[in-house]
Parts: C-alpha cells; structure tokens; sequence
C-alpha cells in the first residue's frame, strides 16, 4: 500500500537546482567536483558549474545515450558516434563513426572503449554488435564484432567488463588497451544490465542476479530491470516493478509499484544511506527517496518520465522528459527536511490548543 505522500517531504520544494536542456534528457552524470552535464535525444550537451551557471553548450549529430569524463576530457556517444570533447571549452577534439548505434563508453589507463549495435526493425531484434578500441587521439585500434549485444559495459579494476545478450550470454572481460582477456559463455539466460560498483554482479532476464562466477545471490519473478550495489545493501528491481533492499543477501524490505527506471544510492540523510527510486506508469512519472535501513518513504515528487540518474557523495541528479535536469545536494536536503517537520510540530501545536479550547466550550 502506497504510503501518505502528504506526510513526505515534497522533493519539487528542496531541489539544488533546476535547468533546462531545451530538449527532452536522455543522460545526466555529476561529477566529483559537483558540475554537472547532461545530454539530450537530439544531440544537444551542456555544462553548469558547481555553482549552476552555464559553462558550454553544443550540439552532436544525434542522440547522447552515454556520457563519461576522463581528466579534462569528456568521451560521449551521440547516434552513430563517439565523441571525444574538451571540458573546459566544450569544442570536439575528434568524432568517429561506429556501426550501428554508439551505446556505451568507458575510459581505461591506454584508451577508451565503446560498444555498438545494430537493430533490425523487421525482425525486432539486434543483427550485430561490436565493442571498440580507440585511442585517445581517436584512432581505432581493434575492434571485436559479435552477434551478441554487450548490454553493459562497466570498468572492473582497469579491465572493462561486458555483459552479453543473446546466445551466448555470459560476459566478456577486456584489458585496458581493449584485447579479450577472458569470456564467460554459455548462460542459459541474457545479462540485461549490472552494477556500477565492485563486485561487478549481474541481473539477469530469468529474475537471477548472480556475480561474475554465475553464482546466484538473489532471485526474483520477473527479469532484473536494474541493480544498484554499494556500501554492503545490494537494490535490486524487476520488470513488475519490485524492489528489494538485501544484506548479506538478506531481504531488508521490498516495495511494489509501477516499472522501475532508475535506482540508486543516494546522499546521507540522518546517519543512513538514502536510496531513490524512479518510476514510470507510462504516463506520470514518479521519484521516491527512502531509508535504507527500513525502507520508510522520505521524500517523493510526480511528474515526468525520467530518463538518467547520477550521484556522488553529496549530490544526485536526474534527466527528464520534459527536459529539466534536478540536483538535490545533501546539506539542503537536510535543512529543508527540517524546516518540514517543524511545521508538522506547529500545526500539531496548535490542533492540540484548538481540541483544548473547544473541550472548554462544552
């Protein structure tokens, strides 16, 4: 049952910040100095300080499906293709085109690899994929092509971790410089998406999240839609839209609701973690923030679909539909939580005086 969001805090009330991309967002990434870029489904990227003021903003061939920053360099995949753009000044250094569509992209010590796909639209499904080694002067060194599709793409101490559809499934692990230095094969189900964070752990389409050895540490019904695993609590959310918060591969506490979209840890917020669950109905959207040790609603807010998550110790992100990109930072979160509940004692306050006065009457 769906807790009173009239006893929550209001999420619209406490925000950081708001900007507008000028386009519907399709990713966001805070980074560790708290500025933020965010990038948009028609090409569009741009870049606030940590203070929110505009720094640059340009334009790329297509949409942005990943963004990711080395040193001073931003590495994004627009459309068909990998960008490599200078932070400070936001001019592209160099552009090359892939096969297919550019998905996703992770920086390593010797250069930078990126993963593509194609999809047939006839047939529904994806004909053929490759993951690229590319140089940081934008040279392509190697590339692997498959008939798997590489649904995530994460870095794992230096080496890049694959997780493969179908049928193979399984994952592939490369070095820094991009060569194949083992793969797993062989799963009787596709990898749909993984964690950010080590352990690399893997959900899988048949409701398994399993680590790289394919040992199984929780399941649920239905295909895994996202994981999120830190500071001990693995989250964890399936296409009918249940979360459970597990440690020690313990369920905590679970919650049911419309489709999960995003999950993360969160910022501090009274000595516990924070988590924040987005979701979509197919037609509003939904932003929740919960205790992880008890799963108690925090903070919610409705509105549009959204579409990217980020966070860092101290802030999180969100990339919308409508276009608007939302930071929430801890020490205001914080204060604005406690400016709500002294209002609750106020109003509570008084009730009691006015129960008091009209006892009198009688």
């Amino acid at each position: 049952m769906r807790e009173n969001a009239s006893d929550n805090m209001d999420l619209t009330q406490s925000t950081w910040m708001v900007r507008d991309l000028g386009q519907a967002a399709s990713d966001v990434l805070l980074l560790e100095d708290d500025s933020v870029i965010a990038g948009g489904w028609d090409g569009a990227i741009k870049y606030w300080s940590a203070e929110g003021d505009t720094l640059w903003g340009i334009e790329t061939p297509n949409r942005i499906s990943c963004l990711t920053i080395e040193s001073d360099k931003l590495y994004a995949t627009s459309g068909l293709h990998l960008l490599a753009i200078d932070l400070e000044t936001g001019s592209i250094d160099w552009q090359i085109q892939l096969e297919g569509s550019a998905d996703a992209v992770v920086v390593t010590e010797k250069g930078v690899i990126a993963s593509s796909s194609v999809y047939d639209i006839e047939h529904n499904d994806f004909l053929e994929s490759a993951i690229w080694s590319v140089s940081f002067e934008g040279e392509v060194l190697r590339t692997h092509r498959m008939d798997e599709r590489p649904w995530t793409l994460q870095l794992s101490k230096q080496n890049v971790i694959a997780g493969l559809g179908r049928p193979k499934s399984g994952w592939i692990k490369l070095d820094a410089s991009g060569t194949i230095d083992e793969q797993k094969e062989g799963w009787n189900t596709p990898t749909i998406c993984s964690s950010k964070t080590e352990p690399i752990l893997f959900g899988r389409a048949d409701g398994s999240v399993v680590d790289m050895d394919e040992v199984v540490l929780h399941q649920m019904n239905e295909s895994i839609a996202v994981l999120s695993n830190k500071k001990d609590l693995l989250l964890t959310a399936d296409d009918s839209g249940k979360v459970d918060a597990l440690i020690s591969n313990k369920i905590e506490w679970s919650k049911t609701g419309n489709a999960v979209v995003g999950l993360e840890h969160g910022f501090v917020h009274d000595d516990e973690v924070t988590i924040w669950i987005a979701r979509w109905n197919g037609a509003v959207g939904s932003l929740c923030v919960r205790n992880s040790t008890t799963g108690e609603e925090i903070a919610r807010m409705e509105g549009e679909r959204i579409h990217a998550m980020s966070v860092n110790e101290k802030r999180i992100g969100i990339a919308t539909e409508g276009g608007q990109i939302m930071v929430w930072e801890q020490t205001l979160f914080e204060r604005r939580s406690t400016q709500e509940t002294s209002t609750e004692e106020v109003d509570d306050h008084r009730n009691s005086m006015l129960a008091k006065l009209r006892a009198l009457r009688k």
